[in-house]
């Protein structure tokens, strides 16, 4: 028996999954903890449950993904708008060795998936989306490369990806705040208390202005559809492949700063509500359709993929970037940033920073300057890295 769902049925149920994650994580304090996304766990149940079905041959799905896909192209546009030269002149000092450690996390996860794959017979892409794709780009990057990688042969990209990053979530949170520690206590760091006039405790809450948020639904929108020209032109360049949603991730870098500079005004609150609301029904609708009888041969390999990415990620952190952020105290904390970052997500990042900020004391630099610089740092990286590396293998 087969069923089909149309692009409303899809996304409709997408989000049904979503708000269903949502209720677990609330009431689960593992899952906040972790910094598990709502949409992947509601997801990942789905997806399980409909997958055992199929394999059994009870029941199977079709599905239309277009508006899935539309959300995921909404959602690089915000997360390039958030890429601020403003926000690089605020560390000068650090953007080097943040960028160049999570170029090389980049460079060595993908490495490693790569190796493993080819030992075990797998398509080396599905290696790279298992380990870079996975963990330094998180469930999101994981999606939408596996799609592309799919194209390409890599049958079940997806599925090993976003499997992947779901666990890797969870260790990025598990093992990044120990390895702050053990750096802290080894070498005996201490916060400085200057630090602490520079915490901002100010909460502001952003209420619902609508005219606010439909001038940046059309100004996303806008600043969206101008990638596609980008995205023709990167076309152009040989030996590399460059997914569609790349255009939007350089347009929302160019106009952010464009804007900036003329002093056009935007909301980076209704922004942000954009670039969430855009995630969470692009991961449901992506995770939820996933098809993980693809993966029953592979869980193997990924496992030793995961086990083997987090061993190298905690050690580079620990031995590589505590050395390059000066091996002070605010470098231990952003190395639990840093191992967050590139097992995970931001958010993992700022979880980690501040779980050692609690129990430490506090750093601004680590605070105020490492997440927004590994982010970027990343979300440059990483597509570039799973764009080229396709062209070599």
């Amino acid at each position: 028996m087969e069923f089909s769902f149309d692009m409303l049925a899809t996304t409709a149920l997408g989000c049904v999954i979503a708000l269903f994650g949502k209720q677990l994580v609330s009431r689960s304090r593992v899952l906040r903890e972790w910094a598990i996304p709502a949409p992947v766990v509601g997801g990942l149940i789905v997806s399980v449950i409909l997958s055992i079905l199929k394999f059994n041959g009870v029941i199977a799905f079709t599905w239309n993904k277009d508006l899935s896909s539309f959300l995921m192209n909404i959602f690089f546009t915000c997360v390039g708008f958030g890429f601020s030269l403003k926000t690089l002149q605020h560390g000068k000092k650090y953007i080097i060795p943040i960028f160049w450690t999570i170029t090389a996390i980049v460079i060595l996860q993908g490495t490693l998936g790569i190796v493993l794959a080819k030992a075990f017979g797998i398509h080396p892409l599905i290696g790279v989306n298992a380990t870079t794709g996975a963990h330094a780009g998180g469930p999101g990057t994981a999606a939408a490369f596996g799609a592309m990688y799919e194209e390409l042969g890599a049958i079940g990209a997806t599925e090993a990806g976003v499997a992947s990053a779901t666990v890797g979530l969870a260790l990025g949170s598990l093992t990044g705040g120990p390895a702050a520690v053990w750096l802290i206590r080894k070498y005996k760091l201490k916060s400085d208390p200057k630090d602490l006039e520079l915490m901002d405790t100010s909460h502001e809450e952003a209420l619902l202005d609508v005219p606010r948020l439909f001038n940046m639904v059309c100004l996303i929108l806008i600043v969206g559809a101008l990638g596609i020209p980008i995205q023709y032109f990167l076309k152009q360049i040989p030996y590399i492949e460059m997914p569609y949603f790349i255009g939007m991730l350089f347009s929302g870098a160019i106009c952010r700063n464009i804007i900036e500079a003329v002093g056009i005004k935007f909301y980076e609150p209704e922004i942000n509500a954009i670039e969430s609301i855009s995630l969470d029904i692009f991961l449901a609708v992506t995770i939820m359709t996933m098809d993980l009888t693809l993966i029953v041969n592979m869980l193997g390999p990924i496992l030793l993929m995961l086990v083997l990415d987090t061993i190298i990620t905690v050690g580079f952190g620990m031995i590589v970037a505590f050395r390059a952020y000066k091996k002070d105290y605010a470098a231990a904390v952003m190395v639990a940033g840093f191992i967050g970052t590139s097992m995970g997500s931001g958010s993992n990042a700022i979880a980690n920073e501040k779980s050692i900020m609690d129990s430490y004391g506090y750093s601004h630099i680590a605070w105020i300057i490492f997440p927004a610089l590994s982010v970027l740092a990343v979300d440059i990286a990483n597509p570039l890295f799973m764009s080229i590396i396709v062209e070599f293998l």
